[in-house]
């Protein structure tokens, strides 16, 4: 480079800007950015050419980047820098890494760099992501990289419209290319699972997709790496979220009346990480992060320095961007920022941009070790993190080789050599992709003197997805995640010649163009990953593999457990067809069916109901979750009841002698390895005290006939047995022990150890096997029926109380056979035991003083669970484990029954025999059915002559499946089985948008229809058709132990759902017994039972079935109406419409129930307040006005049982204006931009009925109105006059307060002289306020009471002018029942006050209450009125 001074450096510079943008040289200063001067990059690269002109050699055409400012060229340029670097990393830029050596460093806080020691490194376990390109798993995205697939498309034409202004409309060549998810229509993005999470509809429409996406895919990812998700709850999780955007928020807030409860958080960028902890219980940090472009790699930074510093044990780190509006694709395109092509050219000499993409990614991030320790899957390792900023460089958004580069450096310290590739920021910009390129190798390419036969490999997921912004980083992150655990780096597409401003080659890169294997320079995979923000925020993240020794892969002999669970019982079917489905696919052959269980024990957690296919072999899977889909019977499957629950736990029940077989256990030893340890432990003990070899009378030809040899292998079994339980984590609550049992019940609860129990047996067998004398029989007759018969029978004594209706009994000979014959005469069961003598009878007496001698003293030790004894007249008696109880226990009868029943009445319901076979199952199930247990569940371990493993975890399983508490065995289930890319459930997706009602839900290809209802229904089955006919939902999607408020349960709806139970069964529920948290099942539990068998749904109650139901259980005689005053008017439920209401919103109706009907042909409207609830060519439109406090869905019903003969649309209730007038001119204006010049049809049902009138009175002035259509709307009364404020807040509230201690057993205090001063809205907030304090309800149901209440003052203040068109009046003929009284709206006139202001009026009554008249059957009676007196000719 020839010499060039300072002065020609700076007079081409200061002549060039004069020449270019008319600056002064006074106006140029050394030190400013010549960006901030107006150089633009196509002029930067002009005066590169220019300067290397001036000095005689070709300049980088990044130079103006590197070096930014005339002061800096000038120190570059007789530094003679090197042509591929940036300036050194020792210019005092310092960046932020997570960790590395002594100074600025170690200072950060973090990792080392590659190469260094220092703080544990980090794993990913696992991956969720949904990318363009149909992108929903790891896998598929996999797939997509290693096929070379470009993912970019064009914007769908329903984008971007809500988003142009009226009046206005976008360039014709604004570009429309980018990476979307689905076809780029709304329909790709606003897709939600809000029934899986518990969301409502409201809250749902009200949050960004984008968080809604997050929810979904950081699921997805925690069921990748394998962990239950209710196992995160309460654990230190830190959240880490990169997102920018909230273009979203631009139509939840469009419009003042659109704004609810649910809209600030759905739109606020700090919910998207914290509605993440809050959902999944996490209690470690969480954060939104917004650089940019490089927000979700900083938020991995964040996440990694948490789990270095201790303060999270595990991390979610995550980054999402949608493209909604088209304002920032239009600003990039102006700056000259987008392909044009729609195609993003890294590093490639025809690159001239990006294009946008979204989507979101997520990892799970854990220490190394712990990740290691916990048997997790490690996809790969995070070895560093850095951080760093461009500080003051050529410009705000311009980048900075200098920055990069120290961001580099100091990531991979030491290590520059041993990474093999990088995946680049790489947006394919001209200039952009040259810098990178340089600071690249200044930092890890030639600049750092790697050689030229190992280049570093770069490549860019830009080109396959497009630039995903915010979440651009964790993309780049989770692709090269993939390739090192696939051990593969896929292509970069778009690269056919190298940039002219960047020599590829003297870099010391190369671009991958085609898949290639790691090259491990080092030895080790190693890559780095990169995201530049456009405000100057950089990012880095350093990676190596993960490589273990791989163990050879045991076949394993133990049949899987595959474990399945969902919120709806048709969830869980729907998922076992797609996972029959998925297995028969040739492409899952590589998983095993242990590798299929073992991930799928990893997944649990998402609902109550709960499955499990029990299998050996692939085929024998496959055939299982088939069937278990199409509900058709298989012995493999386990089918778990919602929320069985066990009560205090299970009851391990030891049964004594006689359940041994030859061959027992045997294949348990193989199967089972902590079963053979168990084995082997035992046998010692065995063979030094009884001399008897367990293992050899587990053999198939074993000759088990003597008790000496019998007992003490039975001991070793149950001991064994036990063990095994212990080792999948299941302990006893309670043991129960049968005779020869006990001794293996005190070894399990830890009152004996094993040796001890070794040698009380050994005794005890020794002698019994010497016993002689007396017969035994089991009879069907309890113990007390036996004492009654010692008349005739005085030998007979019981020996076994073993359930209320069977004993075993013992005495001489022929009275035995005496017994036998007059049990067997009366028609019962009576058989004789083949012993050679009698136990638990006085022919065991002479044995006994031998017995203790022998024993002498036993140590014994506290139990560790209730041990509920056989021996003493109390089962609860704490007795200790002393010689003097197993004399006892040789000795006294085995009071079995009476244990059992302590055991139920203590509130057990889970027994688990622990034997060879089960010969306790038939005893079990009498006693707890006489105890009045309902739906017991009793479990064998094994069962004679059958498959043990299979035996065995069948019952494991199903001990799984009712829920019981075994975390430790997911992971021990299927040892050496590996965790695999099984697909998850797929979601049900409903369309959630602002402005519309939720669309109709999606039907899972394998779900399959419920089993056919059997001619009577239950109690439960009833009440949920009555429930699912008020809320919309259809009725098996109703869980029975989901609080109803979960459901979107408000108070209309109480009140609703009472009237429809009134009809079903005769009596009314109270509402506030549903509003308090109530679940279907709860309140099915409060009606009699004999009603649910005395009748079908649908028939009719006489009035004498129902006189005992007055009871203090929240329901009341029907016929009662001593409490139901005239709903019309009320402050709480009388005329408010459900916010939530679900006979339009929860109902799967067609979607175009969702579109706005403001104007047809103009989509901008689509966040007005009119929707479409029946859209029919032909008939006068029928428009109706919203009740008070709600939305128009409530006429969703009414809509459709007009059968199509018109169209009809809802006017939605608006926040303001509160004045009715000011409302009905709204509703009028709506009307008239569907139907400009009529002609109408308008009404309302109660408050909508006022709108309604006035909306019409509007109307005549600009076309006809055809009806005006009144639904028992009642005009209220004037006010009684000479009322103080005083007298005036107690007559609005009083009674609102009575009816609140009714409802909810609770007083409501009211200030009424505060009240009195303030005015109506006040008045309301306060009472609401206060309301809140004393009761504790949904939010729904206190946001109902407020608006309700306003809405109603409205309509009070209103003031109807004359109305001479044709009016119909449709008026409720009952009183409504249990609602607040109000004087005002009691009036007995026919017209309910219409007479004085519609000339015209029809009058016409309907059966059925204010409340019954838009649910069935009153409003198919109204429907056909409709279709009467509104014919259209």
């Amino acid at each position: 480079m020839s010499a060039v001074g300072r002065a020609e450096i700076r007079a081409a510079v200061v002549e060039s800007l004069g020449a270019w943008y008319g600056l002064a040289a006074g106006e140029i200063d050394d030190d400013r950015p010549l960006a901030e001067l107006g150089l633009t990059s196509r002029d930067a690269v002009v005066l590169t050419a220019r300067l290397s002109d001036l000095a005689g050699t070709r300049l980088p055409a990044t130079l103006l980047w590197e070096a930014p400012t005339i002061g800096a060229l000038m120190r570059w340029m007789e530094r003679g820098e090197q042509e591929h670097g940036g300036a050194p990393s020792d210019t005092g830029r310092t960046g932020a890494p997570s960790g590395g050596e002594e100074g600025a460093v170690k200072s950060a806080g973090g990792d080392a760099p590659a190469g260094g020691e220092g703080p544990a490194q980090v794993a990913v376990i696992g991956v969720g992501c949904r990318l363009p390109g149909d992108v929903t798993s790891p896998a598929a995205f996999w797939q997509l990289l290693s096929e070379g697939r470009d993912a970019v498309g064009t914007v769908g034409d329903d984008r971007w419209p809500p988003f142009v202004r009226e009046g206005t409309s976008l360039p014709g060549d604004i570009s429309r290319h980018g990476g979307f998810l689905g076809d780029g229509s709304i329909d790709g993005v606003a897709g939600f699972d809000a029934e899986f999470f518990g969301i409502g509809a409201d809250e749902a429409t009200a949050m960004d997709p984008q968080q809604r996406m997050l929810i979904e895919v950081v699921r997805e990812a925690v069921d990748h790496a394998a962990l239950p998700a209710p196992s995160l709850a309460g654990s230190r999780t830190g959240v880490f979220v990169g997102i920018s955007g909230n273009e979203y928020a631009h139509l939840t807030t469009a419009r003042p009346e659109s704004i609810g409860a649910w809209t600030p958080p759905g739109a606020a960028l700090s919910i998207a990480a914290n509605r993440l902890s809050y959902l999944l219980d996490l209690r470690g940090p969480s954060m939104a992060v917004d650089t940019a472009c490089s927000s979700s790699l900083v938020a991995v930074h964040h996440a990694v320095r948490s789990l270095r510093a201790g303060e999270s044990d595990m991390a979610l780190a995550a980054g999402v961007n949608l493209l909604l509006a088209p304002a920032v694709t239009l600003g990039f395109q102006r700056a000259g920022a987008l392909a044009a092509d729609g195609r993003c050219k890294a590093f490639d000499a025809s690159a001239d941009g990006m294009v946008r993409g979204e989507g979101c990614g997520v990892v799970v991030l854990k220490r190394l070790a712990d990740a290691e320790r916990d048997g997790d899957r490690v996809l790969a390792v995070i070895e560093s993190t850095a951080v760093n900023s461009d500080g003051r460089s050529n410009g705000l958004t311009a980048p900075s080789a200098q920055a990069q580069r120290t961001l580099l450096e100091q990531s991979h310290g030491a290590g520059a050599a041993a990474v093999d590739y990088v995946e680049a920021h790489g947006t394919g910009t001209a200039l952009g992709d040259p810098i990178e390129a340089a600071a690249l190798s200044a930092a890890l390419g030639a600049g750092r003197g790697r050689a030229a036969d190992q280049p570093l490999l770069i490549g860019s997921v830009k080109t396959n997805i497009g630039h995903l912004e915010a979440a651009a980083g964790i993309a780049g992150l989770i692709k090269t995640v993939l390739a090192l655990h696939h051990d593969e780096i896929p292509p970069q597409l778009h690269f056919t010649a190298p940039s002219p401003h960047a020599d590829l080659d003297a870099l010391g890169l190369r671009v991958v163009t085609g898949p290639e294997p790691w090259p491990r320079y080092s030895g080790t995979a190693r890559a780095g990953v990169s995201a530049f923000g456009f405000g100057g925020t950089n990012a880095h993240v350093v990676l190596r593999e993960h490589r273990v020794p791989r163990a050879p892969r045991r076949a394993g002999t133990a049949p899987a457990i595959a474990l399945l669970d969902g919120v709806t019982e048709d969830r869980v079917r729907a998922y076992a067809g797609e996972l029959a489905a998925w297995l028969a696919d040739p492409r899952s052959r590589s998983v095993r069916p242990a590798d299929l269980a073992r991930t799928l024990a990893g997944r649990t957690g998402r609902g109550r109901h709960r499955a499990a296919v029990v299998a050996r072999g692939r085929e024998e899977l496959t055939t299982a979750l088939g069937r278990l889909a199409g509900r058709e019977p298989d012995g493999r499957v386990v089918v778990g009841a919602p929320a069985a629950g066990d009560g205090p736990g299970a009851v391990w029940v030891f049964s004594g002698y006689g359940s041994q077989w030859a061959g027992m256990g045997r294949e348990l030893l193989a199967a089972e390895p902590e079963f053979a340890a168990a084995v082997d432990r035992v046998e010692p003990l065995l063979r030094d005290l009884a001399g008897v070899s367990l293992r050899d009378c587990m053999a198939a030809g074993a000759h088990l006939t003597s008790p000496a040899v019998v007992m003490p292998a039975l001991y070793g079994m149950q001991v064994a047995l036990a063990e095994l339980w212990k080792s999948y984590g299941f302990e006893p609550a309670a043991v129960i022990g049968h005779s020869l049992g006990e001794i293996a019940a005190a070894v399990a609860c830890g009152a004996l150890d094993a040796a001890t129990g070794a040698r009380v047996v050994a005794i005890r067998s020794r002698l019994l096997a010497g016993l002689t004398g007396g017969a035994m029989a089991v009879v069907d007759r309890p113990g007390e029926d036996i004492e009654a018969l010692a008349a005739d029978f005085p030998t007979l004594q019981v020996a076994v109380h073993a359930s209320p209706a069977q004993s075993v009994v013992t005495g001489s000979a022929d009275d035995v056979r005496g017994l036998i014959d007059h049990v067997t005469g009366q028609g019962g069961f009576a058989r004789s035991l083949r012993v050679t003598g009698a136990g638990h009878s006085s022919h065991v007496d002479p044995l006994l003083d031998e017995f203790a001698r022998e024993l002498g003293a036993v140590p014994y030790a506290p139990p560790g669970c209730r041990r509920y004894s056989t021996v003493l007249a109390d089962p609860r008696d704490p007795a200790p484990c002393d010689a003097d109880y197993w004399v006892a226990n040789l000795r006294r009868p085995v009071r079995f029954s009476q244990a059992v029943r302590a055991a139920a009445d203590d509130g057990h319901r889970v027994f688990v025999e622990v034997a060879p076979h089960p010969t306790q199952l038939h005893p079990l199930t009498e006693t707890l059915r006489d105890a009045g247990v309902d739906g017991p569940l009793i479990l064998p371990t094994l069962r004679r002559d059958t498959d043990d493993a299979l035996t065995f975890r069948t019952s494991l399983a199903s001990l799984l499946v009712q829920g019981a508490d075994a975390p430790a065995a997911s992971r021990r289930l299927h040892p050496g089985a590996r965790i695999a890319d099984v697909p998850p459930p797929r979601w049900r997706h409903r369309r959630f948008w602002a402005g519309e009602a939720p669309g109709p839900r999606e039907t899972p290809r394998h779900a399959t229809a419920p089993a056919p209802a059997a001619r009577s229904m239950s109690t439960l089955d009833r009440l949920r058709g009555c429930v699912a006919d008020v809320m919309g939902y259809s009725p098996d999607r109703i869980d029975a132990d989901t609080p109803l408020t979960d459901l979107g349960l408000d108070s209309l709806t109480a009140a609703r759902i009472r009237t429809a139970v009134e009809r079903e069964f005769g009596v009314a529920v109270e509402p506030g017994v549903l509003l308090r948290q109530a679940t279907l099942r709860g309140v099915a539990e409060l009606l009699p039972a004999s009603w649910g068998a005395r009748r079908t749904r649908g028939t009719s109650r006489d009035a004498s079935d129902a006189h005992d139901a007055r009871d203090a259980r929240g329901f009341r005689d029907g016929r009662d109406a001593s409490d139901a005053h005239d709903a019309r008017g009320s402050c709480d439920v009388s005329d408010a419409s459900d916010a939530h209401d679900a006979s339009g919103s929860r109902d799967a109706r067609d979607s175009r129930h969702a579109r706005d009907a403001s104007d047809p042909h103009d989509p901008r409207d689509s966040v007005r307040p009119l929707r479409i609830l029946a859209d029919t060519a032909g008939g006068t439109p029928l428009f109706l006005a919203h009740a008070a406090g709600g939305t128009s869905l409530v006429y969703a019903r009414l809509a459709e049982r007009l059968g199509g003969a018109r169209p009809v649309y809802g006017f939605d209730r608006m926040a303001t204006p509160e004045d009715l007038e000011l409302r009905a001119e709204h509703f009028a204006r709506r009307i008239r931009a569907v139907s400009p010049e009529g002609p109408w049809i308008v009404g309302g049902w109660s408050y909508g009925g006022l709108l309604a009138q006035e909306a019409a009175r509007l109307l005549t002035r600009h076309g006809t109105v055809r009806a005006l259509v009144l639904l028992d709307s009642v005009l209220p009364l004037p006010a009684p006059p000479g009322l103080t404020p005083v007298e005036e807040a107690h007559r609005r509230y009083a009674d609102f307060a009575a009816y609140i201690a009714r409802t909810y057993r609770t007083q409501l205090p009211l200030p009424f002289e505060e009240l009195a001063r303030l005015d109506d809205s006040e008045q309301i907030a306060l009472v609401m306020k206060l309301l809140e304090q004393a009761v504790d309800l949904p939010r729904g149901v206190l946001d109902h009471q407020r608006t309700s209440a306003l809405d109603l003052r409205s309509g009070e203040r209103h003031r109807p002018g004359p109305y001479a068109g044709r009016t119909l009046l449709y008026r409720a003929t009952e009183p409504a029942p249990h609602t607040v009284r109000d004087v005002r709206y009691e009036r007995d006139d026919e017209s309910l006050g219409w007479d004085a202001h519609c000339t015209d009026l029809t009058v016409t009554p309907l059966p059925g209450h204010h409340l019954s008249l838009l649910d069935p059957p009153v409003v198919d009676i109204l429907a056909g009125l409709l279709a009467r007196d509104l014919p259209d000719s």
